[in-house]
């Protein structure tokens, strides 16, 4: 697959009943330019495929009178490159040809992280965390504050924490990462990074509302589409 190919290119297909808890996720994906296309039946879905060769297919057999393992195999015979995902009823058999799967019951957070997951592997060379898309090649972030370039040192700053999204990441583990060093006597090399990230991600970055701090501990990049707890008290600007 190109490295030039954008997110914009990708393509995800969703064949079988659609589950109205999981809308919200197929309209964050279409909002980040990813298009999604939806088939009711197995038919409608196979012939589909063969026409967008879509990148990723979301095969739900849950309520469904088709075999997700047969259309799996099908798919994988004629669209060897694309990537699928299964979604079944617990206990249906394991021996489906997919690269993912998810068995009910299970929640949209799940379902959002196995798609990303698929999503990165269509396009290793993009990274996303909600709003923010990094091409790890060019070092280009496209986010609310449009199109940013990045030092290698702030791309790999922005990479460790768009990886662990919602995740406090110590500064010990950031030093090592991005600096080799596990030395601690001085992280104003980190903190200035930081301010600079924050420059090109923050609507105002005295008020970071995305890259927070988190007191005596280290950095988190906060991603609210994943539904986490709220800003703690600790965390400071």
């Amino acid at each position: 697959m190109s490295r030039e190919m954008s997110a914009k290119s990708v393509r995800i297909l969703y064949i079988g009943r659609l589950d109205p808890n999981h809308e919200t996720l197929w309209a964050q994906l279409h909002r980040e330019g990813t298009k999604v296309e939806f088939a009711s039946t197995q038919q409608a879905g196979h012939t589909m495929a063969l026409a967008s060769q879509p990148q990723i297919v979301v095969i739900n057999t849950t309520n469904g009178r088709f075999s997700g393992e047969r259309l799996c195999r099908t798919l994988g015979r004629r669209l060897p490159s694309t990537l699928r995902l299964l979604i079944s009823e617990a206990g249906a058999s394991v021996d489906a040809p997919c690269e993912m799967r998810l068995n009910r019951p299970f929640t949209v957070r799940k379902l959002r992280e196995a798609v990303f997951k698929l999503l990165e592997q269509a396009l290793p060379n993009l990274l996303r965390a909600g709003p923010f898309q990094l091409d790890l090649v060019s070092r280009i972030l496209t986010g609310p504050n449009g199109k940013q370039h990045l030092t290698p040192k702030q791309c790999g700053l922005l990479t460790v924490l768009m990886r662990h999204p919602n995740q406090v990441i110590s500064r010990k583990s950031l030093m090592e990462q991005i600096w080799d060093t596990e030395y601690l006597g001085d992280t104003r090399t980190l903190d200035v990074h930081v301010r600079w990230l924050r420059e090109k991600i923050e609507p105002v970055p005295t008020h970071p509302t995305w890259l927070l701090t988190r007191r005596g501990v280290g950095y988190m990049l906060q991603i609210p589409e994943l539904d986490t707890p709220s800003k703690d008290p600790a965390e400071t600007d």
